[in-house]
């Protein structure tokens, strides 16, 4: 029996429907963070955070992330560390500052830090943090962002506007978690909030009269109205969090009960078949398979055709010489159609050709040049196409002699059934009059018949459904070739014969979701094995994937996925205007 199919069932319905705290297994703890923030009339925002570490064991510091976009700016950064002397570096990569700082009990600094209670008092300048529309201003601030790992026993904010309490309005994103929130003095807003967990966020949103702001030099200017929208956008934000509130709470007490359901259905329909097949790894490519079939079979839902598999195709097209790479770095990635003639190709590689040869300048394709140019819309319309195209070349005959869709079948046809009558139930209750008794039971089956049909809705056919004798093998056969490209060790002792074979097999990584790391462990094989670089002519896929060109793709789709809010825009709620971010020990 496949126990990991049932372990998954157990996770969904766990991280759906209980709202659980699992304990922090790191080597610290947050007891307190105080932070104060000083809005000035100019836009910027002077941060003071104060956070004591429990550290537990030997570490050499700690560090502290904010995020922030390409329009913003962190200066004046300083750290205190009393009873600790300390070395602090600050790092800017793209969208992030790491406050980086090496703790030392001595001042001579040889000895680190272990088993303390250190405070840490960081100290910055936030620029462009505060927007200021026609009608208003706002600080939409992330006091504490969901990238710690730690959760916060307390966490106490001061904000400080430039200007009276009178005419602002604030709110607290979430307010589950406040102990108290009010005006301290007539520009001072004080903020408690205890028992924040880890990867848990809490905003503050302030609208303050643009009157304060004797400049907009620090600030995000935004010729539009918001004062209404943000109020709408708040009161829904609070309903919906209410409603999900009341549902968590429900959904807690009938967890066990939803657990059977799911299990039960596994039972009859999802438990794999047995194979006589038991290898650890693959060393060369298990099948003959393209690497579209691959990606829609072996890659996440049964079937389903997932980005991974567009990576694949281009750089398959790179490997197959349609494309040659001209110039690969950090920055950009160029590439040339070398060969025109397409009427041997399938339709999804033709698409592909389409879409990216519609960005050539002189006969030269940037990756970056699609990233800053491309419309994010006519890239979401190319992607629904091309998924769907490329769907049509993965045969159906094919799917249905790997995989038996039965058990998911049910689950869908169980599912919607279940949706029906949690309705009719519910509505039910309201037109006829039982005792408070029954009422209350029934509203409650209601409840979980309508939450099971969703999380069954959700999960992925391979939970409920079943490999084929023949399907089990090649999943498996293919699972255990991504485990040895995956695995540095492996490839050192048993590399691939040539350099043709690693081009072929970073097609297959792209198809199968782990090229990022495929091309890592390349990079550090050919360093260790001193491979001189003109060995990588003669490839253009292992030229692409050397220098960067994932990354650059990485880039590029990221650029072209469109988001629901900008930085030139109003904030949606729980978005934090600016803040949060996280940081740890190391």
């Amino acid at each position: 029996m496949d126990i990991k199919k049932v372990i998954i069932i157990s996770l969904l319905l766990t991280l759906i429907l209980a709202p659980i705290s699992f304990a922090d297994d790191g080597d610290y703890s947050i007891s307190i963070a105080i932070k104060d923030i000083l809005v000035n009339d100019d836009g910027s925002a002077v941060i003071s955070e104060s956070i004591t570490y429990d550290i537990e064991g030997s570490v050499n510091g700690v560090y502290r992330d904010i995020p922030h976009d390409s329009s913003q700016t962190i200066t004046d950064v300083s750290v205190e560390t009393p009873g600790y002397y300390n070395t602090v570096e600050v790092i800017e990569t793209n969208g992030n500052t790491r406050i980086k700082v090496w703790l030392y009990k001595d001042e001579e600094k040889k000895f680190k830090t272990y088993d303390a209670n250190v405070e840490v008092t960081y100290k910055y300048t936030f620029n462009k943090g505060v927007k200021i529309y026609n009608d208003i201003a706002e600080l939409q601030y992330m006091s504490w962002g969901s990238e710690w790992k730690s959760s916060v026993d307390k966490l106490i904010t001061n904000i400080h506007i430039p200007g009276s309490k009178d005419g602002t309005e604030f709110w607290n994103n979430p307010d589950d978690y406040v102990v108290y929130s009010n005006w301290t003095d007539d520009n001072t807003l004080s903020t408690e909030v205890e028992g924040l967990g880890s990867y848990t966020s809490f905003e503050q949103r302030i609208l303050i009269p643009k009157s304060y702001f004797k400049s907009s030099e620090n600030a995000k200017v935004i010729d539009m109205d918001a004062k209404a929208q943000i109020e709408a956008d708040q009161k829904k934000y609070k309903d919906d969090r209410d409603f999900k509130n009341t549902m968590s709470e429900i959904a807690t007490g009938i967890l066990g009960l939803l657990m059977v359901v799911p299990v039960g259905i596994y039972g009859l329909f999802g438990r794999e078949p047995k194979i006589d097949y038991h290898a650890d790894y693959e060393y060369d490519l298990p099948t003959n398979s393209s690497a579209v079939e691959v990606n829609s079979i072996v890659n996440g839902e049964v079937g389903s055709i997932t980005d991974d598999a567009m990576y694949a195709t281009l750089l398959d097209l790179i490997d197959r010489k349609i494309f040659k790479v001209v110039f690969s770095n950090e920055d950009d990635t160029v590439l040339r159609l070398t060969n025109t003639d397409t009427s041997n190709l399938k339709s999804f590689e033709k698409l592909l050709i389409n879409f990216i040869s519609k960005f050539e300048r002189n006969g030269d394709i940037s990756l970056k040049t699609i990233a800053d140019t491309g419309d994010p819309y006519e890239f979401k319309d190319f992607r629904e196409t091309w998924k769907k195209n490329t769907s049509e070349a993965v045969p159906e005959s094919l799917i249905e002699r790997y995989f038996i869709d039965e058990g998911s079948t049910w689950f869908s046809l169980l599912a919607f059934a279940m949706f029906a009558i949690s309705i009719l139930l519910f509505v039910a209750l309201l037109i006829i009059e039982v005792s408070p008794k029954y009422n209350a039971i029934l509203f409650i089956i209601s409840i979980l018949m309508f939450i099971e049909s969703i999380v069954m809705i959700c999960i992925p056919n391979t939970v409920p459904g079943r490999w084929t004798p023949e399907g089990k093998e090649f999943h498996d056969k293919w699972k255990n070739f991504e485990e040895y490209i995956k695995d540095f060790s492996l490839i050192k002792e048993k590399p691939p014969a040539s350099i043709q074979v690693w081009g072929r097999y970073l097609v297959y990584a792209a198809a199968l979701g782990c090229a990022d790391e495929v091309s890592k462990n390349m990079k550090k094989y050919f360093d260790i094995a001193g491979v001189p670089e003109e060995y990588f002519n003669s490839s253009d896929a292992l030229l692409f994937a050397y220098y960067g060109g994932f990354n650059n793709l990485d880039t590029t789709f990221a650029a072209l996925t469109p988001s629901d809010s900008g930085s030139g825009g109003i904030g949606s709620v729980g978005g934090g205007g600016f803040g949060g971010g996280g940081g740890g020990t190391f």
